[in-house]
């Protein structure tokens, strides 16, 4: 090779190294501005639910006083029937969809055991207080996982399990309030929209790619595999089992209208609108997920939906004796059915460990006989 030869070659390495490098330098440069908008994207998403959970903060801060003070002087005197009537309605609306999950586990190829998937879903339900909502699927997973069901199954059927309830509760309630109560031109339009996407992620094709992205089970190749099992079939199955618990929500909140005193009317004429607020309000109280249970989100749309409702009753000549405004008595009920709930989680998570507590003595004692 002459030095002609060499020279030339030499040169061509060089631009070949130096192209190579800039090739580099563009995309770690990409790739450092792919993470920095990721990371700004993020941050900004923090903040706009920080700025929605202050605002409904404030929100109710503000009604609650311009309530309160009518609300002590309101000489009000409960009906512990009726909220006592309501506090089993909501535990027993809780059922279906216990036993969706359930039949989800199953679908997805584990074994599980019926009372042990009821026991663990009724006893998770205090976990949704805590911030982020991830406490119900650790306490529910933990609790159903052993030899015969994977703890990441059983977490990809507790997604599948509450995107369905509350797809199926946004989607029932938006469409009745569109088509029954079109007065609230402003409710419908949201409406309209929240049916639209509600019933989107729980159909299976989605569902399936909806895990990939939230990277549920991602560590477990079984989950992927498990899922692909949903068919069309389960999906209205699992429509029907959770519409059976809004229609006992829905029965709960008219439980709650009786139990503060007022005549709310007849049942089946009014249900409809029972069963579109509570739906609506506990659907979009899970969107927000740094709002332990929904607390605040709930109480503010339960309030804006039943106080044209409230404001029509109260000319009623037997709720004259009501001196509240409808917003006050809006507040109030929406308070009222969040602590009954409260209440009766509580209750049934003790009465659920009492039980357990004693079957696994009872079992000890049968096996050193």
């Amino acid at each position: 090779m002459t030095e002609f030869e060499k020279k030339y070659q030499s040169e061509q390495n060089h631009r070949q190294n130096g192209s190579e490098n800039r090739f580099f330098s563009v995309t770690e440069n990409c790739n450092s501005a792919a993470t920095a908008s990721k990371k700004n994207l993020r941050l900004l998403v923090r903040i706009g639910k920080y700025v929605v959970l202050t605002l409904v903060v404030v929100w109710l801060i503000v009604q609650l006083k311009s309530s309160w003070a009518e609300m002590l002087k309101y000489d009000w005197k409960p009906h512990w029937f009726w909220l006592t009537a309501s506090g089993c309605l909501y535990l027993c609306g809780y059922m279906p969809v216990a036993c969706l999950w359930f039949l989800a586990i199953k679908w997805f190829g584990q074994k599980p055991r019926f009372f042990n998937s009821i026991f663990a879903y009724y006893a998770s339900q205090l976990g949704k207080y805590a911030p982020g909502k991830a406490m119900v699927i650790i306490i529910r997973a933990g609790m159903i996982s052993s030899d015969h069901v994977s703890a990441s199954v059983a977490t990809a059927a507790v997604f599948y399990e509450t995107l369905t309830m509350m797809g199926t509760g946004a989607f029932i309630g938006s469409l009745i309030i569109f088509f029954f109560f079109r007065e609230h031109a402003f409710y419908s339009l949201i409406a309209l929209g929240v049916a639209a996407c509600s019933i989107t992620p729980i159909i299976p094709p989605v569902f399936t790619r909806l895990l990939k992205i939230l990277k549920v089970g991602k560590n477990d190749p079984n989950v992927e595999k498990a899922v692909s099992c949903l068919k069309f079939r389960h999906l209205i199955l699992g429509v029907g089992l959770t519409s059976i618990l809004w229609l006992f929500f829905g029965l709960s909140l008219w439980a709650v209208v009786q139990g503060v005193g007022l005549n709310a009317g007849g049942l089946f004429e009014n249900l409809p609108r029972y069963v579109a607020s509570v739906s609506l309000a506990t659907s979009l109280g899970f969107v927000v997920l740094i709002s332990p249970g929904g607390l605040g989100i709930r109480e503010v749309i339960l309030s804006l939906l039943l106080t044209p409702y409230f404001a029509h009753i109260l000319t009623d000549p037997e709720n004259v004796a009501f001196q509240l405004k409808p917003e006050a008595l809006a507040t109030l009920v929406s308070l009222v059915q969040r602590v009954v709930s409260i209440v009766a989680e509580v209750l049934i998570y003790m009465v659920l460990m009492f039980f357990n507590s004693n079957l696994k003595h009872c079992l000890g004692s049968r096996r050193n006989q």
